[in-house]
């Protein structure tokens, strides 16, 4: 028999920010696993509305970067902690946009990421 590390699911305080259930999404919000925390995909979700920030990039990038921190604050970490990230990118184009919104969020060894665009 193999020991498993106990998993749970990371629901966020504002449930507005909890997209995977509020769009009947067969995926968790997030999932803790003894020590890990594994979040799903986040994106510019308005925590007030819950509708999705259509601004300028910035803004998206800077929304979905707060969401990914409460989701993180709700399991009782943050951004502080996270170890790598994966970004996804509707246009190349916004690639030193998102850069300069990185730098705000993790201004000190960031962590590591790839980053890749849909064209």
């Amino acid at each position: 028999m193999t020991d498993r590390l106990p998993r749970s699911v990371i629901e966020p305080v504002n449930p507005k920010l909890n997209v995977s259930r509020n769009a009947n999404l067969p995926h968790s919000p997030g999932i803790r696993v003894g020590d890990y925390i594994f979040l799903s995909g986040m994106g510019p979700v308005d925590p007030v509305t819950g509708g999705r920030n259509l601004g300028p990039i910035a803004d998206q990038i800077r929304q979905t970067l707060r969401n990914m921190a409460h989701m993180l604050e709700s399991a009782g970490s943050g951004l502080d902690r996270i170890v790598k990230m994966t970004v996804v990118l509707a246009d190349t184009a916004d690639y030193d946009e998102m850069n300069q919104v990185w730098r705000e969020f993790f201004p000190a060894d960031p962590p590591a990421r790839t980053t890749c665009a849909l064209q």
